[in-house]
């Protein structure tokens, strides 16, 4: 067996779950690349944030780590699309790893549309929530304020933990502050509305999903992720009314 085969099949599964592939989907390309490239006795076991593997009658084992994972749907196609090709014999191993290789360099959505798309979702959640123009606009301002402070945490390399807890007391803050001016001001649905944009609905969803499919390990993982998020989100929102309560007077 060659070693570069083994190599292509654990890295196009990392790139799958480090993008947002769910495991049992990862789980199948591999499989499926795996055979088509001449893997023999391949066998593998997908986590969340890990995969492990062997071939050759366990004579030949690979474990990649996942440590982190963030939603880029256009790479999880791409490795789909390399499956698929070499399932149909389009391409060999030196096209696959090229093709890979293309997958991984697909860059990132750009900051600016980052920062646009978290402060329009918050002024639209604030907007379902029954919020008016200025639950809407306050919305608008704190998801755009939280999408910043956050993108600014994690480039410093710091746990997501911290991110989460400051961006939502920030945008808790932000919507206080604007009830001082607008006494009308419904605080409550617009931060709900901007936090909505930090919620970790695609954790939740494929936690779920993996219970379905009976991967409840994995699925215990995103569960627990999700709770943590929630939890941070929630120890942000109660430390910005306390502090708002405690120097500026503002209570819930």
């Amino acid at each position: 067996m060659d070693d570069r085969a083994l190599n292509l099949v654990m890295e196009a599964g990392k790139t799958m779950l480090a993008n947002g592939g769910e495991v049992f989907r990862a789980q199948d390309t591999m499989d499926i690349m795996a055979r088509s490239l001449g893997v023999e006795d391949f066998n593998v076991y997908v986590l969340t944030n890990g995969i492990f593997a062997s071939a050759q009658g366990g004579t030949v084992n690979a474990v990649r780590h996942i440590p982190s994972v963030s939603i880029h749907l256009g790479r999880v196609e791409a490795v789909n699309a390399i499956s698929r090709d070499l399932a149909a014999g389009r391409l060999d191993l030196d096209g696959a790893e090229a093709a890979l290789a293309a997958a991984v360099a697909l860059p990132p959505t750009r900051f600016a549309a980052r920062l646009l798309s978290a402060a329009v979702g918050s002024g639209c959640f604030a907007f379902l929530f029954g919020g008016g123009g200025p639950e809407i606009c306050m919305a608008l301002m704190a998801g755009f304020a939280e999408s910043v402070l956050t993108h600014l945490i994690r480039l410093s390399g710091s746990s997501r933990i911290f991110s989460d807890i400051l961006a939502a007391w920030l945008c808790t803050t932000l919507v206080l502050l604007g009830r001082m001016a607008l006494p009308g001001l419904d605080a409550n649905t617009a931060i709900i509305g901007a936090l909505m944009v930090l919620t970790p609905g695609v954790a939740l969803t494929m936690g779920i999903r993996d219970f379905i499919n009976a991967d409840y390990l994995s699925g215990t993982i995103r569960l627990f992720d999700a709770v943590l998020v929630a939890g941070c989100l929630a120890c942000g929102v109660a430390l910005a009314y306390l502090l708002a309560n405690v120097l500026l007077g503002v209570v819930p």
